[in-house]
């Protein structure tokens, strides 16, 4: 199982870092397909003895337990190979086409000044909890900007979930006094209400804006007064309850806790045991003054031309930025600004592993297998549950809300956790150069004659531009991105500076521009013929004032009086 880059002339074979993943998720698919099966089977049984309504919910569940299991058969075969076409990965910015000119704010912000300033940019952290967890985990705050989004997702679930508990412990401690059995069940009712979102989908938000605020000051205020004063409150009206619609009782609500709480901290495990230190921001920048007699644009030309020379696998660079230098000539003096932005073909590669055949990932290997692990329990202890609600519900059993409830969130976790495993795992590093060329200054028309025009049989004019002091500019980097996905957003990771095919391209360019010719010459073979011509003329003519005989005219057809 691998994943392949394909390029214009081969392909490129890498490990696939869903590998070890995939084995799981078979595993539950088999688990999940096999329980609805069995389930199918329970309610056709329940169809011979007439609980006709009992047997459709119980083929409804083994219905859903078999589409679980299609389903995540399904993404294991989608998994097992990944092809990065044309076009992938994303690009850094918005790509030009080859004869498109102009920028986006992509180009400028995420990409020149990135280059510019030699840094990347980290958001502070915008709320309390996530600025407690970037105090816990100093360095995390150089993961990708989806593994801390996703982190500060975990985080604030996690401590919802520990709130929740405390709230849940003290609850049971002070008691409900009066009606006491309505009341924690009452009690445990509300608190499901509130960790439902966590619950049902721990992992809500990682492709969301930093700065999730799941559990505010305002919240945890709210939770901490309901499990002081709620038990207490919900006493007063005692008998008055109705018995809880669920039935979901404290030991249930626990459970299910505990199983989120240990979800948490296993992601937190493996992303604390794989910190990431400061990376190289390090880029190589030349600047240079020019003065030259030539347009501008033949710089922007020749490195389109150098750039293309150094195309990886004759694939084509992503080009960001393009902005000719425009010069008037009709003008006496005016300004002109060109630039250009170009990535080369990012490259997938793989920077970590045992023995080089393992890819990178953004957390400890033996953690996700854990997780991994994990999910494939949960997915037992949720197929064993729903075994118990489809043999409640044909045997008239009790308990079945709580059963439903139960088997809900189960799955929900075993789900939540795969995806967990799937996020940190599934992370592709690509390396690739960007370069940027800048240019700018004030240019002077001016005129170039060539030849006398009173003794010279031949001379010539030009108009030309006098750039005195021109600022070149030139950026170099090898920059280490990562996308999460095959179609995902590339985030740049680390820089590398390139001095010397900085200074070699530099050198190039330069080379070049004051190689140019400024006047205007004769090149053509006609030009160069009617030239002689009009030169044995002239020296003819020279010899005296007598007329030319007209048997002596270079280039006239030999007559029988020549013979």
């Amino acid at each position: 199982m691998s994943y392949e880059y394909s390029s214009s002339s081969q392909n490129f074979t890498f490990p696939n870092p869903l590998r070890e993943h995939n084995l799981f998720v078979a595993g539950a698919a088999m688990v999940s397909g096999l329980t609805g099966l069995v389930l199918l089977f329970q309610a056709r049984a329940a169809l011979h003895t007439g609980a006709h309504v009992e047997a459709l919910v119980a083929a409804a569940v083994a219905f859903l337990l078999v589409s679980m299991g299609g389903y995540l058969l399904f993404q294991v075969f989608s998994q097992l190979r990944f092809f990065f076409g044309r076009g992938r990965p994303q690009g850094l910015a918005p790509q030009l086409q080859p004869d498109q000119t102009g920028t986006s704010k992509a180009a400028e912000t995420a990409i020149k000044e990135t280059l510019r300033q030699q840094a990347l940019e980290y958001p502070e952290p915008s709320d309390p909890l996530s600025g407690l967890l970037y105090y816990l985990v100093p360095d995390l705050i150089y993961a990708p900007r989806p593994v801390r989004t996703f982190a500060e997702r975990q985080f604030q679930a996690g401590m919802l979930t520990v709130a929740l508990l405390i709230g849940l412990v003290v609850s049971a401690i002070l008691g409900g006094g009066d009606g006491g059995g309505r009341v924690s069940g009452w009690v445990a009712i509300i608190l499901f209400v509130i960790s439902a979102p966590s619950l049902l989908n721990p992992r809500a938000g990682a492709r969301a804006e930093v700065g999730i605020n799941v559990l505010s000051v305002p919240k945890m205020t709210a939770l901490i007064a309901f499990s002081v004063l709620g038990p207490v409150a919900i006493a007063l009206v005692g008998n008055a309850l109705p018995p809880s619609p669920f039935g979901i009782g404290a030991t249930t609500l626990l459970l299910l806790l505990v199983l989120a709480g240990v979800l948490h901290g296993l992601f937190f495990a493996a992303v604390m045991r794989h910190r990431m230190a400061a990376p190289s921001t390090n880029v190589s920048m030349i600047q240079d003054t020019w003065n030259i007699s030539v347009n501008p644009a033949l710089v922007s030309a020749e490195f389109m031309r150098a750039m293309q020379d150094a195309w990886w696998e004759k694939i084509p660079n992503r080009r960001y930025c393009r902005v000719d230098p425009v010069v008037n000539l009709d003008q006496r003096s005016g300004q002109f600004q060109g630039s250009i932005v170009e990535e080369t073909q990012p490259v997938p590669f793989v920077i970590d592993g045992a023995d080089g055949d393992r890819p990178f990932a953004s957390g400890n290997p033996a953690i996700i297998t854990l997780i991994n692990g994990y999910a494939l329990v949960l997915t037992v202890l949720a197929c064993v549950a729903s075994y118990m609600l489809v043999g409640a519900l044909t045997g008239g059993g009790a308990g079945i809300g709580s059963l439903a409830a139960c088997t809900l969130f189960v799955w929900a976790l075993a789900k939540a956790a795969f995806d967990v495993a799937r996020f940190l795992t599934l992370r592709f590093d690509f390396r690739s150069k960007l370069i940027w060329m800048d240019m700018n200054g004030t240019y002077a028309a001016a005129e170039v004659g060539q030849g006398n025009r009173y003794t010279s049989n031949l001379h010539s004019s030009s108009q030309v531009v006098q750039i005195e002091g021109m600022t070149f500019r030139l950026w170099m980097a090898e920059v280490h991105s990562v996308a999460f996905g095959k179609d995902g957003q590339r985030h740049i990771l680390s820089m590398l500076g390139k001095p010397d095919e900085a200074a070699s391209l530099a050198k190039r360019l330069k080379d070049f521009i004051t190689s140019q010719a400024v006047m205007v010459s004769v090149g053509s073979s006609g030009d160069q013929e009617r030239a002689a011509r009009a030169g044995m003329m002239n020296a003819q003519l020279g010899l005296g004032n007598a007329p030319m005989p007209f048997d002596r005219i270079p280039g006239r057809p030999e007559t029988d009086r020549d013979r």
